[in-house]
């Protein structure tokens, strides 16, 4: 499966770089795209820095902003109103960098009260609320299901649905994660809405409705989600956009530079020799 896609970068790989240093281990792989973040601890989206040396770590490294990652909980009706503000907070910063794309992750809490239907409903309404924003600024909202079993939108069919709904379909897009994509139990694939795939791997341990974030490391042959055919079967059916590297593991964001580097080359080989 050779690779003709983009490859990306989550910030969530080495959150202890700083912006300008995760811009320049990003380079030195070779790595087009990054995926930022507004959930470190202590770090703004862009680490609080102005415009002339954000613009400065862009350009000295040649690396461009995919995503930023993540408005949560988005399809929330509660939350309408301050994620109002966040998304419109958001969506200034990706201007300021041109970063074309903004991660909508909904709400992953066992005490949410609403039944499937009310769930279905709010959807709808919440992309109704953030449509204007998007389509003015051009900004596109990528929806990733979570597929825990507590999550408030589990799949990319009923994610479909909503936005099939809503008043603003265009600027919508999928995202699929192949850790929720897996643990959804999820069998439909659609690269056609896809714009952003997720990829990190879990070995065998835990039952699958125990594995947690926590558990997301770099892809290796012990993998048990079968990244490997998830990818292939995107790539077979047209899929054409960037493949993005979110290991949410502790075990690899303590890693070494060198050792993070050597292991995510590894990776790369393994998934699309």
């Amino acid at each position: 499966m050779p690779l003709t896609n983009p490859l990306c970068l989550n910030r969530i790989i080495n959150p202890q770089l700083s912006l300008e240093e995760f811009l320049q281990f990003t380079s030195g792989l070779g790595i087009e795209y990054v995926e930022l973040r507004n959930d470190l601890t202590g770090n703004a989206v862009l680490d609080g820095l102005p415009d002339d040396a954000v613009h400065r770590a862009f350009a000295a490294t040649g690396v461009k902003p995919l995503t930023i990652n993540a408005l949560y909980p988005f399809e929330d009706a509660r939350a309408l109103d301050i994620n109002l503000e966040k998304l419109s907070t958001l969506i200034t910063e990706a201007k300021r960098i041109n970063c074309p794309q903004i991660v909508l992750c909904p709400l992953n809490d066992a005490s949410d009260p609403r039944n499937p239907d009310q769930r279905a409903e709010e959807l709808v309404i919440a992309l109704n609320a953030y449509g204007p924003l998007f389509a003015e600024s051009g900004v596109t909202g990528l929806i990733e299901p979570l597929g825990f079993t507590i999550s408030a939108l589990r799949t990319k069919h009923a994610a479909l649905a909503g936005i099939s709904k809503c008043d603003y379909p265009g600027s919508y897009r999928l995202l699929h994660d192949t850790f929720h994509h897996y643990l959804s139990e999820e069998i439909e694939f659609y690269p056609e809405e896809t714009a952003l795939v997720h990829i990190s791997g879990v070995t065998s341990g835990k039952p699958k409705t125990a594995i947690t974030d926590a558990d997301r490391i770099l892809v290796t042959d012990q993998d048990i989600m079968d990244n490997r055919d998830q990818l292939t079967t995107l790539l077979k059916a047209g899929y054409t956009d960037a493949f993005s590297y979110e290991p949410f593991s502790p075990e690899v964001q303590r890693l070494s530079i060198s050792e993070l580097k050597s292991q995510l080359q590894k990776s790369i080989e393994y998934l699309f020799s």
